[in-house]
């Protein structure tokens, strides 16, 4: 049992008040890369950035897990089979809705998530936080167009990857 989304109202409580508790999904291919869309909202808008989103209340980790990589993406993975890449912080100067300067902190989980290339079959959702979807390899890294904070996954890959 978990609550569903908040009202814009008290979201922005929140939002001005505490840290937010999130999970971003690390979908990567050895061939393709890391999957990342555009983002269009703030915060990070207009900056490639891996699917993610927060944790309700009362909601156990494992079921937000699912729901938001199925709503990020359409697809499913199981969470036992993906790894925990740590905690990581966010921090923005800027809100979803604010024009103001305002900040914003994030509490991050990021999830890897290893897919075989054979077995990619994503459909991807095109929901209310991206405008479009593509594989970054480790070696584009470097993309101004790449968020720092994504920019940490892929450099925490490549040292996975080369142990």
């Amino acid at each position: 049992m978990f609550t569903e989304r908040l009202s814009d109202d008290i979201w922005r409580t929140c939002v001005d008040s505490m840290p937010i508790f999130g999970i971003d999904m690390v979908i990567f291919s050895r061939i393709y890369g890391v999957l990342m869309g555009r983002r269009i909202n703030n915060p990070a808008k207009g900056k490639l950035f891996v699917p993610g989103g927060r944790v309700y209340k009362n909601e156990r980790i494992k079921d937000a897990f699912n729901r938001i990589l199925l709503s990020e993406t359409g697809f499913t993975f199981s969470f036992e089979k993906s790894t925990s890449m740590g905690l990581y912080e966010h921090f923005y100067n800027v809100t979803n809705w604010s024009t103001i300067e305002c900040s914003t902190h994030y509490i991050i989980e990021g999830r890897l998530i290893e897919v075989d290339p054979e077995n990619i079959k994503l459909k991807i959702n095109l929901n209310e936080q991206h405008s479009n979807f593509e594989w970054i390899s480790l070696e584009d890294m470097q993309s101004n167009a790449i968020h720092s904070y994504s920019k940490t996954y892929l450099n925490k890959i490549k040292d996975l990857k080369s142990n």
